[in-house]
């Protein structure tokens, strides 16, 4: 993510594949991962669709409760952080039990855990431009206003990921890939090690909100939020500080270089005196506090039905209620 930065922050058109392909080898090369005999099969590729659109093509998929298109709505523009998969060179017999269909799935697991992981990287430089000015008297002005906000945010996303990725006891993918495991240690023909394996994935996909319409929109527009969010932290904050050439040059992500301030009775006359700066920041919380709410009761009843989404729950309802 952070050597192919500049080449994913383009539009998913403009992206040379071939560039990130390179990335991608030397990243396998300098990594533990160059002892798998297997890594030179491992490839990327950029989609043309969000996730929320590759969600509605699976159209043959068992469960019934899968998004269809027309219902989702389009980012206004895509760029490689949204489109960037990876995938895998398939050889006999490993194709017998890995269709397209099921690389398909890991690759929407992928994008969705890879998204979520470039959101948290944001809110943190922005975090960090905030702390930045802690020095500051800025208690009641946008700037500490922007500061709460930004730490609602990041516990939302981390709440999230935390769910995904290291709930002990209840992981999302490490345990289904564990109970796979065992089922194919007895599994007696091919057909019952397809089965198992298709199980996983499904299981996985529906555990990670992605079979879940209700959810995964609600998450996917708070998302949205956050980014907003973090790429106006840079304009914002700059309106009272002076903020030299983050390290990402002009490349529109938020950075977390050193802040050079100016005085602060300077900066407390700014902050209070610009509507413009406390407007954005208003406008900001009140849309991510307004979709939180809209998450919560949905959120609940998906987790009387669905019991491993409780830890979830509890984490996200109480986000903002600090």
């Amino acid at each position: 993510m952070d050597i192919a930065r500049e080449e994913l922050l383009k539009k998913h058109d403009e992206i040379s594949v071939e560039k990130l392909q390179s990335l991608l080898d030397l990243a396998l090369r300098t990594t533990a991962a160059a002892a798998d005999p297997c890594h030179e099969d491992l490839t990327c590729c950029v989609e043309r669709s969000s996730v929320l659109k590759g969600l509605s093509r699976l159209k043959d998929l068992d469960i019934t409760n899968v998004s269809h298109g027309n219902d989702l709505e389009e980012p206004i523009s895509i760029t490689g952080l949204e489109t960037f998969s990876l995938s895998y060179k398939i050889q006999w017999p490993l194709s017998i039990v890995i269709s397209r269909k099921a690389l398909t799935k890991y690759q929407l697991i992928f994008r969705f855990l890879f998204h979520c992981k470039h959101v948290e990287r944001q809110l943190c430089g922005a975090w960090q431009m905030h702390q930045g000015v802690r020095a500051l008297n800025s208690h009641g002005t946008a700037i500490s206003r922007s500061s709460l906000l930004c730490r609602s945010m990041l516990r939302f996303i981390n709440s999230l990921l935390h769910y995904l990725t290291f709930e002990a006891g209840f992981f999302v993918l490490e345990p289904n890939w564990h109970v796979m495991h065992g089922r194919l240690q007895t599994a007696k023909s091919i057909d019952e090690v397809i089965q198992h394996h298709d199980f996983f994935l499904d299981k996985c996909l529906k555990e990670c909100l992605l079979l879940l319409p209700e959810l995964i929109k609600k998450v996917e527009k708070l998302k949205s939020l956050c980014l907003q969010y973090a790429a106006a932290t840079q304009w914002l904050i700059s309106l009272s500080i002076d903020i030299p050439k983050l390290d990402e040059q002009s490349d529109g992500s938020v950075g977390s270089g050193k802040l050079k301030s100016k005085n602060p009775s300077q900066v407390q006359k700014v902050m209070t005196r610009n509507s413009a700066v406390t407007d954005s920041i208003l406008k900001f919380e009140r849309e991510f506090n307004a979709e939180l709410q809209s998450l919560r009761p949905i959120l609940s009843s998906s987790a009387q039905a669905e019991p491993y989404l409780t830890h979830l729950a509890q984490w996200i309802l109480g986000v903002g209620n600090d």
